[in-house]
């Protein structure tokens, strides 16, 4: 009885381990399909020399956001749209430090834990999202123009 009772729990285990596998490369393989459709895009372009990164942001409308190398080695950021357009590219040298936003939040809000920053593109602006909490665990989504690191809009969640 004992043996079909270990038996139970190891199938049970390999079957939720299964499951967990499969739900998560159901949810990556979109992101390496959009990756690979944005660099080709990037790639096809003459003056480019490497495609560096690749992050989705998801502000009104899902935008896709390439970190591009061209061929005189001056990094951009380039911007996609939902139909893989380019809406937008931005010079690294042209826009604020995302450190320098990060460290005037810290010395406006005092004692922060940083989520995430990322590139994004609202109101036909680009922007730096910065997810941070508080030391009373509310969360918060800034959104700062990348252009001068001006504050676009702030949203906040409170902790329970």
């Amino acid at each position: 009885m004992r043996s079909w009772l270990i038996l139970g729990i190891v199938i049970a285990v390999i079957v939720l381990a299964l499951g967990g596998y499969v739900f998560f490369q159901a949810v990556e393989a979109p992101k390496e399909d959009e990756a690979e459709a944005v660099a080709s895009l990037v790639l096809a372009e003459d003056d480019v020399a490497s495609m560096d990164d690749f992050q989705l942001f998801f502000g009104m409308e899902t935008i896709y956001v390439a970190t591009v190398t061209h061929d005189d080695g001056e990094q951009y950021y380039w911007l996609y749209d939902d139909d893989y357009e380019r809406i937008g590219n931005a010079a690294f040298a042209d826009l604020e430090n995302e450190e320098t936003i990060v460290d005037e939040v810290r010395s406006e809000q005092g004692d922060i834990a940083i989520r995430d920053v990322r590139v994004g593109y609202e109101e036909d602006t680009l922007v730096y999202e910065l997810v941070y909490t508080d030391p009373e665990d509310n969360l918060y989504y800034d959104y700062y123009t990348a252009a001068d690191g001006e504050s676009l809009k702030q949203y906040r969640i409170t902790a329970s």
